[in-house]
């Protein structure tokens, strides 16, 4: 268990590049940070085949989570953050102890970011950390740090 008094390492997010162009659109595109919050509650992972670009097969880890740190969405909003050239950190039989509450997993993501393309939008990282938090630090996170729906 984490040190009640250990720094938290929340997510990092990626650096986008923003043309000059559009300032108005820049300046709504910066909060990532406040609409998805930074430390998240996982409710599934999995391992999914890909192609990229290049027509090259890739895998990524797939995990479904819950912010615990929104300040724009209700802190039941759920995300997916997928997570190229990484398998899922976490088995089936983790996923059936997430599934029926038995075990609470915590992550943080690197290099977070955001794409939207033909009226869909999604969430990409370059990796995943779990973060071995008490209930109190969880709870210090949870409270009062959510927007309201």
């Amino acid at each position: 268990m984490a040190q009640q008094n250990e720094t938290i390492k929340d997510s990092t997010f990626a650096q986008a590049i923003l043309p000059k162009a559009t300032p108005i659109s820049n300046a709504l595109q910066k909060p990532l940070k406040l609409a998805t919050g930074s430390i998240f509650k996982v409710l599934s992972g999995s391992t999914e085949a890909a192609n990229d670009s290049n027509g090259d097969d890739i895998v990524r880890a797939v995990y479904r989570v819950q912010s615990l740190n929104s300040k724009l969405l209700p802190l039941s909003t759920e995300f997916e953050v997928k997570v190229k050239g990484q398998e899922c950190m976490f088995k089936e039989e983790d996923n059936v102890e997430i599934m029926f509450n038995s075990k609470m997993v915590i992550v943080a993501f690197d290099d977070l970011s955001h794409w939207s393309f033909n009226g869909r939008e999604g969430l990409s990282a370059t990796g995943v950390r779990v973060l071995n938090l008490t209930n109190d630090q969880i709870m210090k996170i949870v409270g009062g740090n959510h927007a309201h729906a």
